[in-house]
């Protein structure tokens, strides 16, 4: 698929969106690791100013027996109910976010392989593990919480089944510093929240502009696909390629502006055995063999002049395949070299195919008239080529 220029501008640009995206992410995540820590320390405070409350409930307890008290203790439990369900559906929020940024991530890493950029695959699957790690973090954490829920409710019940008593004016006392500590907290909490917030509005801002970028980049990408498929089927028409051998055909075009596609072969359509057709500039057929046929100028087409045309020995660019299941590398003779094959046991160099090759076909170095492989000196040793004109 030939490259093109405003794909791989939209694709810069989308690189670029997603740096965007993880800068601001990452910005997000520091804030938003700030305004956890605030919140543990506010919920720090709370627990103590709870505890307080709840010491202090307990001494109003022994010193007035009432539903008054009772019902107290577990508005206090209420209240933490109310809190930490709170938290728990803002982190499964987070939970839920991070999974999606595992996902893109991962997305990212298949797109880097199928677009050709496999460098910058690791980069994205470790981001994506990265992810993943949050979000099992946070997930943890939900546990945490329901557990102090839980906590708190056999507290709650086991408190308004006591009878403790205390010095209430002491436990008043207490409450009252937990509280002045817990507001504090909340404050520096409550700021810590709002850059959190602010930095997730940005990130969403980039996470958008990214989502747009790739959404373009695929659209593109379908674009060129279905064009590069309607001109490949273009020219395997003219080429007069059947249904069956479409699939691996292979197409070359020439700086001279002609097009030659070979199809059939074993293995791949320029395989062992292949068939050939050439395209001139225009686009019409001046040459045509189907796979497994005879070289040789009647495979020219149209043209008298290139009917009768025959080329000095010449041999095709050398190639690898496979015969069976066995590797081969091998060359086809062209003009007065047609018929003729060279070939060798597995997939070589072309140094190396020169030297090792065996040669099939009609003599025409010696002009014996018999095949190659029957040709003997005059002491009845056989005459092996060397190489191609050797």
């Amino acid at each position: 698929m030939p490259r093109s220029v405003e794909l791989d501008n939209l694709f810069a640009r989308k690189q670029e969106a997603f740096a965007r995206k993880q800068v601001a992410f990452q910005k997000y995540v520091d804030a938003r690791n700030r305004a956890n820590e605030a919140h543990d320390r506010m919920q720090s405070a709370w627990d103590q100013r709870v505890a307080a409350r709840e010491e202090m409930n307990r001494e109003f307890e022994s010193m007035q027996q009432s539903k008054d008290s009772r019902d107290a203790i577990w508005a206090d439990f209420n209240r933490l109910c109310q809190e930490n369900s709170s938290r728990i559906n803002q982190i499964r929020q987070e939970a839920d976010m991070e999974h999606e940024m595992m996902k893109n991530c991962f997305d990212s890493a298949s797109a880097a392989y199928e677009y050709g950029n496999k460098a910058d695959a690791p980069m994205y699957a470790s981001e994506g593990h990265m992810h993943k790690d949050r979000r099992d973090d946070l997930n943890a954490e939900v546990g945490r919480l329901i557990q102090e829920i839980n906590n708190a409710k056999a507290n709650a019940k086991w408190q308004t089944s006591s009878s403790h008593s205390n010095s209430f004016q002491s436990a008043k006392s207490n409450f009252n510093n937990a509280k002045m500590l817990h507001e504090s907290a909340e404050t520096e909490f409550k700021n810590a929240k709002a850059e959190r917030d602010a930095y997730k509005a940005e990130f969403d801002s980039t996470q958008a502009e990214f989502e747009r970028l790739k959404d373009e980049c695929q659209r593109k990408l379908n674009e060129i696909k279905a064009n590069n498929q309607k001109e490949r089927d273009r020219i395997l028409d003219k080429a007069g390629v059947g249904y069956l051998n479409r699939q691996d055909a292979k197409i070359v075009k020439k700086a001279d502006g002609t097009t030659q596609v070979y199809h059939g072969g074993l293995g791949s359509g320029d395989g062992f055995g292949h068939g050939h057709v050439a395209l001139d500039q225009s686009g019409k057929k001046t040459y045509s063999r189907d796979a497994f046929e005879k070289h040789g100028s009647q495979n020219y087409v149209d043209d008298p002049a290139l009917v009768k045309y025959k080329a000095s020995g010449q041999w095709s660019d050398v190639r690898h395949g496979w015969v069976d299941d066995k590797k081969v590398t091998w060359s086809e003779g062209t003009g007065t070299n047609v018929g003729q094959t060279l070939i060798t046991d597995g997939w070589l160099t072309k140094d190396d195919f020169d030297k090792r090759h065996d040669h099939y076909g009609v003599d025409t170095k010696y002009g014996t008239g018999k095949r190659i492989e029957d040709v003997t000196d005059s002491i009845g040793r056989k005459k092996y080529y060397s190489g191609p004109g050797k």
